[in-house]
This record gives structure tokens, sequence and C-alpha cells, in this order.
């Protein structure tokens, strides 16, 4: 029979989760038992969950891509309902995440960081300089309001206090 590629999403209890070379472990033990093969192995994320499961209020998400023969999913699924430290499973078929895909999912990359609202924003060459004003008028400078409608966009009314 053909293997195909699976993702899991393995929910486990936090406290057990905190070295994840024992998740990793646990995943690989359930895993080596059903003949999978692991292409992917990642922590994902630790958040608070929306109801307790199994009396925890706190899980780690580790996701991860695997192969192995289809009817092998359910003892995959019945050795996790087996475990005590993994509080949940959800296995999806994902035989079109390309290995690229996988790695945008890596823990070492980072988000460049916004500006912080000290900093002016810088202009390129493209950027015109009225592009950069702070939306706040000048002392010289008379409010002005634009018109709603299509029929008058090319008008400008001038409002005055």
């Amino acid at each position: 029979m053909r293997l195909r590629q699976y993702e899991g999403m393995f929910l486990f209890d936090s406290s057990f989760a905190t070295d994840m070379s024992k998740a990793e472990a646990e995943i690989r033990r359930i895993l080596d038992r059903a003949e999978a093969e692991i292409v992917f192995c990642r922590k994902w994320d630790e958040r608070r969950l929306a109801y307790d499961i199994k009396g925890q209020r706190r899980g780690t998400y580790v996701l991860t891509y695997f192969k192995c023969r289809p009817d092998t999913i359910a003892g995959i699924e019945r050795d996790v309902r087996l475990s005590e430290n993994i509080l949940r499973l959800l296995v999806l078929q994902a035989e079109h995440v390309t290995p690229e895909r996988m790695n945008e999912f890596a823990p070492e990359k980072q988000v460049a960081a916004p500006p912080s609202e000290s900093e002016e924003p810088k202009p390129d060459k493209d950027t015109p300089k009225d592009a950069l004003d702070s939306g706040v008028p000048d002392e010289g400078d008379e409010p002005v309001a634009l018109s709603a409608s299509s029929e008058d966009a090319d008008e400008v009314t001038e409002v005055t206090e």
C-alpha cells in the first residue's frame, strides 16, 4: 500500500512538554508503532485552552508531518487516547504541503518588529513628501472638506470656523 503524507497536531500537557525532547520522544514512540516516517516535527505554540481537557488549562501544540499507510491512522489515534501526556490529536491529509512550506513553521524565523511610534517614517525615493505628513494641520493650514459624492469629486469646499 502507498505511503501518504499527513499533518498531525499533537496537544500535550504543558508540564510534560516543557522539555521538547520528551514530547518528540512520545511522538516518535507512537509513530514508530505505526511504522510511520517523521518528515517534520516542531513545537508550534503553548496556549491557554478554551476549556479544561483532562483537568488541564494550558497546552503545548506540536506540529508534525509524517508519512504512513492510511490504514495505520486509527492505530495512531488509539495510542494517543491511551497516552497520559497527550491531550488531543488532529490528523489531516497533507499531500499538498511541500518541504519549503513546512520550513515556514520553523521557530527560528523572526518577524521584523514594526517601527516604534517615536521613530519618524523614512522616505524612500518614490514617496512624496506629503505622504509623510502626520495628518495634524500646521498653524497656517486651513481645514478643507472633500465632497463625498462622485459628481462633486473635483470640487473642494473650504470649511470656515
